[in-house]
């Protein structure tokens, strides 16, 4: 890798200190990092600093008199090197939020050869804007202070940050003559504010409350202290145009675009970049960025991302504009559908460009854009939609990849990696795959590796265990089509065998879903020795709930073929069987707190003050799960298999459906799928104004509750003639 040809220049966090002051403050941040993480063993650990290796991050791990020493050029290369002593000596797993094994051995093993390893990569950067909805919408710190410490343990430098910027909106406009209170009422929800952020909607979920805000701008300055400490460099939302209602009317000569809609939503209207007026706001626009967060050196904008009114516009004169409004720094840009417009940024200083290739993992925009024409790009991987919980990847790719790039000789100017997925907390084993290519340089053997894997995952090597994942990474792993696999569950019901619950994602999995049984009786064998991992119970309890999601979709096609026969003992038995299913999976899922709806709709309370601004937030946080939007846009995008919102909103409309398909056919009469379908989304806009609490604490025993599910299930699961032919691949 030329790291001179990598360009965007990544400041330290402690730019403008002495060499000892910030190998102090490094070594400090990184020492209070190792006492959150192994708090009982931090004594053990000594931490120093060393310098980068020829421009390349570094970090070393060896023994010295009893002791392990971590060493780094920064705090997240010295992380980086605790983490790879934590799974490599110890055989620990720390997850992305599915659950952790972390039981040390009594006393730490000795490094028997001091390790070096420096990373290939220059950046390697985390978030989508999407995330931020989708996952963190509604965190306080304590979340935030463990998602960081992540981060440096994953050797993530470069993140993408939103919360707060509410106050830099407010304090921009209040300059325009704008009032507090209307900028407040343009602004959305933190559950959809990265929407906002892409130009796609404004004005939906609020108003926005000054005490919302105000925690929102604590919350993020408490955020980018911390990542400036430990080395990880914020990546804030600039400036590209958006404008409050009416701005063009306040300001006549101004040339204020109408942007029309995304969906249902009407997006922010764009003041032309070309514009003398641009200049003014974006000035205010960066001077609030520096008043609350001390300015950044990356700032994202993605001007028509999806879509939105470009016609007519100087393009090379609008990128122009907009980067040269950031004042030096970098301006990271989203690789996504069309964007970013070539004629945009293709006559710009590509040193103070970074490209953020999203979608890799199935789609190498690199390869058809000619490398993005000299400008420093990243290979990203999204992996995850909406926060969908569905087990699925390309788990082999996730490794090769990356090398693949690096070591092709049209890569360009590619200077890192980055993760941009929608939504966290699932598929842990994909993303610690990949965020081990932020330190190596080779394609590691993914069936050895796994074998590693599931030994830190669950404590031990356990053959049952590795049976189980053998036959994942041949299916469920194995996934290499462009569309994402949702639950016919958590689908709005229909006659259609190809339903799908959200545009872009089919119900019908690649892989034969018989298999996945077999695997599921190998993980349940490997309780005995595993059952003290919260890796191998959050691991069971996934896999249990893929394969009953799995079974609900041939359930449904049963369902969907007795109803056309007028089948009406069967057509009950099969609806019986249904609704069974997914109260089953509600009690399975409240086994676990990683699927609780209770959890997100207590935290998105809490952001509220009175009692009028925490059921506005609940209903925010509702609407975002299922119905996106009221009146609904992108309905059931967002959509999980979570203890809640199975029992209640799922089952609920499963129910209604079901009975109205029973009652046709019991009657012999036709059936009008339409006003049973006005009914279910009269009733979905009521559900998400209900108010009322979930449980937000986990209740009964995961592997308990996972064999009953196997013995009650297992002869369904496992028989290929259920309904339909399964699909060939696994076969």
């Amino acid at each position: 890798m030329n790291y001179q040809a990598a360009t965007v220049f990544l400041l330290a966090a402690l730019a403008g200190a002495s060499p000892q002051r910030a190998d102090a403050g490094n070594a400090a941040a990184a020492r209070s990092l190792v006492e959150r993480v192994v708090p009982a063993r931090a004594k053990f650990f000594d931490v120093e600093m060393i310098p980068p290796d020829q421009g390349r991050d570094v970090f070393e791990v060896e023994s010295r008199a009893g002791k392990i020493v971590l060493r780094g050029n920064d705090a997240v290369s010295v992380a980086s090197a605790l983490n790879w002593y934590l799974k490599k000596e110890c055989h620990c797993d720390l997850s992305w939020r599915c659950g952790d094994q972390l039981r040390l051995p009594e006393t730490l093993p000795a490094v028997l050869e001091k390790i070096r390893v420096a990373s290939p990569h220059h950046y390697r950067y985390a978030y989508n804007f999407c995330t931020h909805g989708y996952t963190m919408a509604w965190w306080h710190w304590p979340q935030w202070e463990k998602e960081l410490d992540f981060l440096a343990l994953n050797g993530i430098n470069l993140a993408l940050i939103i919360e707060g910027q509410e106050s830099v909106w407010i304090r921009t406009f209040k300059k325009f003559g704008y009032s507090e209170a209307e900028v407040r009422a343009w602004l959305v929800a933190p559950s959809h504010q990265p929407w906002m952020c892409t130009g796609n909607m404004e004005s939906y979920g609020g108003p926005v409350s000054r005490q919302l805000a105000r925690g929102r701008l604590q919350l993020g300055q408490q955020i980018i202290a911390r990542m400036r400490e430990l080395g990880i460099e914020p990546v804030l939302p600039g400036y590209y145009g958006m404008t409050p209602p009416e701005f063009e009317q306040r300001f006549p000569a101004a040339r204020d675009l109408g942007q029309g809609k995304w969906g249902a939503l009407k997006r922010p209207d764009i003041l032309d970049p070309a514009d003398p007026m641009f200049a003014q706001v974006a000035a205010a626009f960066y001077q609030a960025q520096r008043h609350f967060f001390d300015g950044a050196n990356f700032y994202a904008a993605d001007p028509f991302l999806e879509g939105g009114a470009s016609q007519g516009l100087d393009l090379p004169a609008a990128g122009r504009a907009i980067l040269g409004a950031m004042k030096g720094a970098a301006w990271v840009l989203m690789s996504w559908w069309a964007n970013p417009n070539p004629a945009m940024i293709d006559g710009l200083d590509k040193n103070k460009l970074l490209v953020l290739d999203l979608f890799c993992e199935q789609k190498e925009n690199w390869r058809s854009r000619a490398s993005f024409n000299g400008a420093p790009w990243l290979w990203c991987a999204v992996n995850n939609f909406g926060g969908n919980d569905g087990i699925s990847g390309r788990l082999a790719w996730m490794a090769e990849g990356p090398v693949k790039a690096m070591n092709d000789p049209a890569k360009g100017r590619l200077s890192g990696m980055g993760a941009t997925m929608e939504g966290t907390g699932t598929i842990p084993v994909v993303w610690e795959l990949f965020f081990e290519n932020a330190w190596r340089t080779n394609t590691p053997d993914v069936s050895s590796w796994l074998l590693d894997y599931t030994q830190r995952r669950y404590g031990a090597r356990i053959p049952a265990a590795e049976a189980a994942w053998k036959i994942l990474l041949a299916t469920v792993y194995d996934q290499s089509g462009e569309n994402p696999v949702d639950s016919v569950i958590c689908a709005r019901p229909s006659l259609d065998p190809n339903q799908r619950a959200r545009g872009s994602a089919s119900t019908t999995p690649d892989y034969d879903p018989t298999l996945l049984a077999p695997a599921w009786k190998f993980l349940l064998d490997a309780a005995p020795e595993a059952e003290s991992s919260q890796g191998y119970r959050f691991d069971l309890c996934d896999l249990s709930r893929q394969v009953l999601a799995d079974l609900g979709t041939r359930y449904d096609k049963a369902i969907i073929e007795a109803f056309h026969a007028k089948d009406a003992p069967a057509l009950r038995r099969w609806s019986d069987k249904m609704l069974g299913l997914i109260r089953d999976l509600d009690e399975l899922t409240g086994t676990r707190k990683e699927f609780l709806l209770g959890t997100w709709i207590a935290d998105a309370r809490s952001w509220g003050r009175t009692p009028a601004e925490k059921n506005l937030c609940e209903w925010n946080a509702r609407t975002l799960l299922t119905t996106w939007t009221v009146p609904q846009c992108w309905d059931d995008y967002a959509n999980r298999h979570w203890n809640g919102l199975l029992g209640e909103f799922y089952y609920h409309r499963w129910q209604m459906w079901l009975d109205a398909l029973n009652d046709a056919v019991g009657r012999n009469e036709k059936f009008e799928p339409k006003p049973v379908r006005k009914r279910i989304q009269d009733w979905e806009y009521a559900w998400t104004r209900q108010t009322g609490p979930f449980p937000s604490r986990p209740a009964g025993d995961t592997i308990a509750v996972a064999k009953a599910l196997f013995a009650k299930y297992s002869a369904d699961a496992l028989n290929r003639d259920l309904v339909a032919a399964p699909p060939l691949k696994g076969k």
